[in-house]
């Protein structure tokens, strides 16, 4: 019996081991890839274990597939046999490849941070001023390994914040050290040409792809008198703008007044023409008539037997006339034969 006892208790201690000592299962666990991001699988034991020494290598772990099976182990952490915790034997690394645009401003409320990212240069006659840049960049998946590589923290905005922004910097004020302030005004496109001509390219052989690079926003100048100076003249070459303006405007509605006029007057220069053109045109035609009438009559004249009708013609209007009463004078030849003129001699009182 006393032995029995013993033996139970033997048992119970044996299962309270068995289970208070058991180690932590292994559970397969993954990592998810997004199709915006490039992975790369580093081996963290055994001989092929990673070094990260060289551009080479780190592209033979970039991998395609988009869940990685974490191969897991057993590390001892103390004398029990159960005394184990599961640790990795591989770590992933991942890179985004999302396009990030920050705008860098001195002013708090327009820049992408809250901070002063303001990018200040100085002119040739050394007046301090800032403007806004803005900038778009990638990470191309043929150049994530580059990336990584150079960049091992595989932030591409902490690189756009720090690397292209101090660069960007030292390019405007390089390029706005060469004209003197209000020349600068008016050369903002070549300070952004020196600048996308000297940064994208840099940035390219890094494994950064640099999308857009651009100023927004005015000047900010570190005395404030300039602004102040610079908004007056602004204003007063408004106000001469606008007189201008105004000036044009009343000459064009002078010259509308003044060709209108002038259209009047052709027109009644024109119709005036048009009426002497048509009062001519009819004396033409009456003129023309004439001729043709007398030419007719001249015609008609040397035709006898037109004299013999004009003489019926004149005998019928003196027999119309005649009251049957021969005249007792009469004027004809010498012969006493023409008698084809009549006259009444007048009466003597």
């Amino acid at each position: 019996m006393k032995y029995g006892k013993m033996l139970g208790m033997v048992i119970v201690i044996v299962a309270l081991c068995s289970v208070v000592g058991c180690k932590p299962p292994i559970t397969e666990k993954f990592e998810e890839i997004k199709n915006n991001e490039t992975a790369f699988v580093v081996q963290l034991e055994g001989k092929e274990q990673a070094k990260l020494d060289s551009l080479e290598s780190l592209r033979k772990m970039q991998v395609s597939t988009k869940r990685i099976n974490i191969s897991q182990r057993y590390q001892k952490i103390g004398r029990p046999w159960w005394a184990a915790k599961v640790i990795p034997t591989v770590a992933v690394i991942k890179v985004d490849r999302s396009p990030v645009t920050r705008e860098w401003s001195a002013d708090k409320e327009t820049g992408t941070s809250n901070k002063n990212q303001g990018i200040w240069v100085e002119s040739m006659d050394s007046i301090g001023f800032s403007t806004g840049f803005n900038c778009t960049a990638m990470v191309t998946e043929e150049e994530a390994a580059k990336f990584l590589y150079l960049y091992p923290s595989g932030s591409l905005t902490d690189v756009m914040d720090n690397q292209i922004r101090n660069e960007i910097q030292a390019v405007a004020s390089e390029k706005a050290a060469e004209y003197k302030m209000d020349e600068c005004r008016e050369k903002k496109l070549e300070i952004i040409q020196a600048v996308r001509e000297k940064v994208v390219p840099k940035f390219a052989e890094t494994g950064v792809f640099i999308t857009t690079i651009g100023m927004f926003g005015g000047f900010e100048y570190e005395d404030k008198e300039i602004q102040n100076s610079i908004n007056a003249t602004f204003v007063a070459q408004q106000e001469k703008i606008v007189s201008k303006a105004q000036l044009e405007a009343q000459t064009d509605k002078n010259n509308t007044i003044e060709k209108a006029a002038i259209g009047v007057k052709n027109a009644a220069i024109t119709r005036a023409e048009g009426e002497a053109e048509a009062v001519k045109i009819k004396a033409d035609a009456e003129a023309s008539a004439i001729l043709a009438v007398a030419k007719a009559s001249q015609e008609a004249n040397s035709n006898p037997v037109f004299l013999e009708l004009k003489k019926l013609e004149v005998e019928m209007a003196r027999l119309k006339v005649w009251d049957g009463k021969y005249p007792q004078w009469y004027m004809g030849g010498a012969d006493g034969k023409d008698m084809s003129i009549l006259m009444q001699p007048p009466q003597v009182k």
